[in-house]
């Protein structure tokens, strides 16, 4: 990835399923992310197999606050488990999601 894309990115890695026992940390994660003076951001979720429906909703809400911004919040490194719950909730009609990573740095990439 160049440098220089990575310097216009603000990224978030969570490591760790979303459950009621963490949706407010998770909340207040996610709204540090939307409060950087970036205007792209990345939600990496590799490492997460849960989440919980308070969870997509604090993920909602964190998209359309970003959209206020004239940010643009994507998600990348999704595993299958939370690749179906996006696909249930039509999560990909509000946002864009990516498998890997990278994907989501390469589209990034495309805007420039």
């Amino acid at each position: 990835m160049d440098n220089s894309l990575k310097d216009k990115v603000e990224q978030l890695n969570w490591k760790t399923d979303v459950t009621l026992k963490n949706v407010e940390e998770f909340r207040r994660a996610l709204l540090k992310l939307t409060d950087s003076e970036k205007t792209k951001l990345v939600l990496e979720l590799t490492e997460v197999s849960y989440l919980n429906s308070a969870a997509l909703g604090v993920i909602a809400d964190a998209v359309l606050r970003a959209g206020r911004a004239d940010k643009e919040l994507l998600i990348g490194g999704v595993q299958a488990t939370v690749g179906e719950i996006f696909e249930i909730v039509h999560f990909r009609t509000l946002m864009k999601i990516f498998p890997d990573i990278g994907e989501a740095y390469a589209y990034f990439e495309g805007e420039e």
